[in-house]
């Protein structure tokens, strides 16, 4: 194959890598240099124009609805082999927080037990199930939507029912996601009651004043005494995540975050990039100048340098990209999971999952998921077939997802020649001060870790238009 070697003058890519989707991403134009970063600026706030989509490599073909439910089944027939996980949907939340793109059904106390004794109706329909009972579940987690808002006797018997209907692994990760509103020591104790062994918390800032402009309802004081209740309790990980780049937040108010998370002793965090979603609440209220501006890339970059530093001055253990661990406590084993495309068997209204490379949704539609429960059937509304280069984006994403990429390995799983394949892009990277290589090897800069979805789904697309030509 031969590709141009871009110069040291080489032209800012056009603004068409991929959507920004949660669905979906692909790049759009089939031009070489499209992928390539820029070299005459900085890496780290000027590689590339923006960020080519939240998740990297969601692509497949989508199964017509008549095909969906024998194609479900047939799966649900087969073998499940590898490390696998269990997603459970809590579709609830009682305010719609604007940065948020996931929120769907209004939270009523009297939905909450029916709600659980429908989706444990749906776990024990399939237990027996061959991709239900033929290996063990190596994590479990509980999102939503805020699964805490569900009341604490439904918590634990949710949680005792997982335990009890599937084949848990010794040493299962059970996470409850959740918010600090409406969380206290009851609901808390039910989740340890009911085995959860660890707790994801949308702290997303300490700081009061941001707080409450993006719909966040506890103020300060509040999230830390939760937090400290849950630490004393001593029975499970403590993990939050924090945003950067929120509307109106300084860079001394995210070192405040920081500093606020290291303080409280807390098991792991997770530093998420703001994500603003077209036609969503976030982008209404920017653009009706309702918030304080949001930081732009070259803003964000440079809060997520700071985050970074931060943490490694704090010697925190880094798992992936975007989360840290303090101690052996936190494992974070479900997200990785799911970015090397591992088996997760989903239940609930809007829960997502993977069979057999297989991408399926449930009914996100409350009302219409209770309705087509009750009559005994699973509401799959969407079968996505994996795509010819399924191993190769596992591979990519899985690998990726820690920073570094083993290109010897990514042959041996993919059969192709992928050093031939990607030398000139990976050459014009090293040069734009993305990566750099020892043999096989390829580790992300701190510039590359910012960009790294990019990376990672112009991989992908990079092999979609350029495979044939070896």
């Amino acid at each position: 194959m031969t590709a141009r070697t871009p110069s040291k003058t080489t032209s800012h890519p056009p603004n068409e890598i991929g959507k920004l989707s949660l669905i979906r991403s692909s790049a759009s134009q089939q031009d070489a240099a499209q992928y390539y970063a820029r070299e005459d600026g900085d890496p780290l706030s000027q590689a590339f124009e923006r960020k080519t989509a939240v998740h990297a490599g969601m692509s497949g073909n989508a199964l017509s609805s008549e095909d969906i439910d024998a194609t479900f089944q047939r799966l649900l027939d087969a073998k499940r082999t590898g490390k696998s996980a269990v997603y459970v949907h809590i579709p609830f939340c009682e305010t719609h927080c604007l940065y948020c793109g996931f929120y769907s059904t209004p939270y009523k106390k009297e939905r909450s037990a029916a709600y659980v004794d429908t989706v444990l109706a749906e776990i024990q329909a399939e237990k027996e199930r061959t991709a239900v009972k033929s290996a063990p579940i190596h994590a479990v987690y509980l999102g939503g939507g805020t699964p805490t808002s569900l009341e604490a006797d439904d918590l634990r018997r949710l949680l005792l029912g997982i335990r009890e209907h599937l084949p848990l692994a010794n040493d299962c990760e059970i996470t409850v996601e959740g918010r600090v509103f409406r969380f206290g020591p009851e609901k808390m104790q039910a989740c340890i009651d009911g085995g959860a062994n660890r707790f994801s918390l949308g702290v997303q800032t300490f700081d009061t004043r941001i707080r409450k402009s993006m719909g966040r309802i506890c103020e300060r004081s509040e999230v830390i005494n939760a937090l400290e209740h849950l630490m004393r309790l001593d029975n499970a990980a403590v993990v939050i995540d924090l945003i950067y780049g929120l509307p109106g937040q300084t860079a001394e108010e995210w070192e405040h975050d920081l500093k606020m998370f290291d303080s409280l002793g807390l098991d792991g965090c997770d530093l998420y990039q703001l994500n603003i979603f077209p036609g969503g609440k976030l982008d209404a209220a920017l653009k009706a100048g309702e918030v304080a501006p949001a930081a732009d890339i070259a803003g964000q970059s440079k809060l997520f340098r700071q985050g970074v530093e931060f943490m490694n001055s704090r010697r925190m253990r880094r798992l992936s990209i975007s989360h840290w661990g303090r101690s052996t406590r936190e494992r974070n084993i479900y997200n990785p999971l799911m970015k090397s495309r591992a088996n997760c068997l989903a239940y609930g209204a809007g829960a997502g999952g993977s069979l057999q490379g297989h991408f399926y949704f449930v009914q996100s539609n409350f009302e219409e998921y209770m309705t087509q429960r009750s009559k005994g059937r699973k509401p799959v509304v969407m079968l996505m077939e994996p795509p010819a280069n399924a191993a190769l984006i596992r591979s990519l994403t899985g690998q990726l997802e820690s920073g570094v990429l083993d290109l010897n390995r990514t042959s041996h799983e993919t059969g192709m020649a992928v050093d031939t394949l990607y030398s000139p892009l990976l050459n014009q990277w090293m040069h734009a001060g993305l990566l750099r290589r020892e043999g096989d090897w390829v580790e992300l800069t701190l510039a590359g870790q910012f960009w790294q979805v990019n990376i990672t789904q112009a991989l992908i697309d990079w092999h979609t238009n350029h495979a044939t030509e070896i």
